[in-house]
């Protein structure tokens, strides 16, 4: 994701996103290490994640695309979670469904593409004249 977008994040959640920290516990330094078209999903499950973290630790350990779809790893209180099965967990799984329907580029409906590799593209930047990477 652009810097840009990810200084929008970082501004906003300050304390979630430790960019600056030591790659031996959070992969955040390495960036949100996937395409702009995500970030409105992103900044929801961030909105949707502050009330049910307020007063606890929460960190987020990294945030990638992997098989096409948005991943997104915390630690909360002191536990490193996935998807498990609570409200946390549910949201996060949630905001991972919708980015296997969202293009990662644009951000515009899409579905799994295999070439190279799997991802989540829309029409036209499946057509391969946009792809970034």
């Amino acid at each position: 994701m652009n810097k840009a977008l990810e200084q929008k994040l970082v501004e906003r959640w300050p304390t979630w996103f430790d960019i600056g920290g030591d790659i031996r516990h959070t992969l955040m330094p390495l960036g949100f290490t996937h395409e702009d078209g995500w970030f409105d999903i992103l900044w929801r499950l961030c909105a949707d994640l502050e009330p049910l973290v307020a007063g606890h630790e929460f960190e987020v350990l990294q945030v990638k695309e992997n098989f096409g779809g948005l991943r997104f790893y915390v630690r909360f209180d002191g536990l490193r979670l996935s998807h498990a099965d609570d409200a946390i967990g549910r949201r996060i799984g949630a905001a991972m469904e919708e980015s296997f329907h969202t293009c990662e580029i644009c951000g515009k409906p899409g579905g799994l593409r295999e070439e190279r590799w799997i991802r989540t593209l829309c029409d036209e930047h499946a057509s391969g004249e946009h792809t970034h990477l």
